[in-house]
C-alpha cells in the first residue's frame, strides 16, 4: 500500500489535501474514490486512509484505522556522516533512513573534498532531507530523521560528545566494536561518527578521544565511505538488538482493494 507523508498533524475523522500532495496522489499514485492510502505525519502518527472526495486540485480522505508505531528503532542513533561527493552522501542518507536513525549531521573534517558555500550548503540539506522522507515512505517507517545543515568537525564534536555513548569508525583502531557496545547495552542515544573518503586525520581522531569518542573500527578492510556508513549503523543496531523483527498486524478498514478480496 502507498505510504505517503503528510507535514501537518493528522486529526480524523476526515483531512483533506491540496497542492502537491493532491497532485502526487491524483495524478502520479492515480489514487480513485475507494483507493487506500497510509499516511503519516510528523508526529510519527499514522493512518490507513480512503479516499472519499476527488476534486480537480484536492483529495478527502477519511482516516479509518490507526496504525501502530512499531516499526521504529527503540535507540536514537545520530549519524555524523563527513559529506562524501556527489551522489554517495543522498546514499548514506536514503540507507540511514531505512535502517532507523534518528539524525543525520553532515560535517566538514579535515580531509572533506566536498566544501559548501552558506547557499549551497542550505540547498543541499534540503535535498538531503527529501531523501530521507522518500526513504521513510518506500521502508515503512512513521518517522522522519532530521538532517541538520552540515558542521563543522569541531561543532560536531561537541555535539556528539552529550550522547551516551560515541563511537568514531576509524581504520587504526584497535577497540572490538563489540566489546565497547557491550559496556552500553542500555544507551538511548548514540553517536555514530565516519569520515570523508580519505578518513580522519590522526589529530581529529586523537581530539575526539580526548572528548570521550571510543575509537573503533570495522573490519582490516578500508571501505568506502558510503559503506562506512552503512555498515557502521547496521552493526551498532544489530549488536544492542534493536534490528529484530516486529510481529505482523491485523487490522480492518475497507478498501475497495479489500472488498474485492472480501468476496
Amino acid at each position: 500500500m502507498r505510504r505517503v507523508f503528510v507535514p501537518f498533524p493528522l486529526t480524523p475523522p476526515t483531512v483533506r489535501l491540496t497542492g502537491q500532495l493532491a497532485h502526487r496522489l491524483l495524478r502520479v499514485l492515480r489514487l480513485g474514490v475507494g483507493d487506500a492510502a497510509i499516511l503519516f505525519d510528523p508526529r510519527g502518527t499514522a493512518w490507513k486512509a480512503v479516499v472519499t472526495v476527488t476534486e480537480r486540485d484536492a483529495v478527502q480522505l477519511h482516516l479509518c484505522e490507526p496504525l501502530e508505531n512499531d516499526r521504529e528503532v527503540p535507540i536514537s542513533v545520530h549519524l555524523f556522516q563527513a559529506i562524501a561527493k556527489g551522489e554517495r552522501m543522498d546514499l548514506v542518507v536514503q540507507k540511514a533512513t531505512e535502517l532507523g536513525v534518528a539524525r543525520i549531521v553532515p560535517m566538514v573534517t579535515r580531509r572533506t573534498v566536498v566544501q559548501l558555500s552558506a547557499d549551497r550548503a542550505e540547498t543541499k540539506r534540503h535535498r538531503w532531507q527529501r531523501v530521507a522522507q522518500a526513504a521513510a515512505e518506500q521502508c515503512g517507517a512513521q518517522r522522519i530523521p532530521t538532517v541538520d545543515a552540515p558542521v563543522s568537525f569541531q561543532r560536531a564534536v561537541l555535539d556528539a560528545a552529550q550522547a551516551d555513548v560515541w563511537l568514531l569508525f576509524y581504520e587504526g583502531a584497535e577497540e572490538p566494536l563489540k566489546a565497547v557496545l557491550a559496556e552500553h547495552a542500555h544507551a538511548s542515544r548514540i553517536a555514530v561518527m565516519v569520515g570523508p573518503e580519505g578518513g580522519f586525520d590522526p589529530d581529529e581522531v586523537m581530539s575526539a578521544q580526548e572528548r570521550g569518542a571510543r575509537i573503533v573500527s570495522l573490519g582490516k578492510r578500508i571501505l568506502r565511505a558510503e559503506t562506512a556508513a552503512i555498515v557502521a549503523v547496521a552493526l551498532v543496531l544489530y549488536e544492542l538488538g534493536a534490528l529484530e523483527p516486529s510481529p505482523p498486524r491485523v487490522g480492518a478498514c475497507h478498501d475497495k482493494d479489500s472488498a474485492a478480496t472480501a468476496r
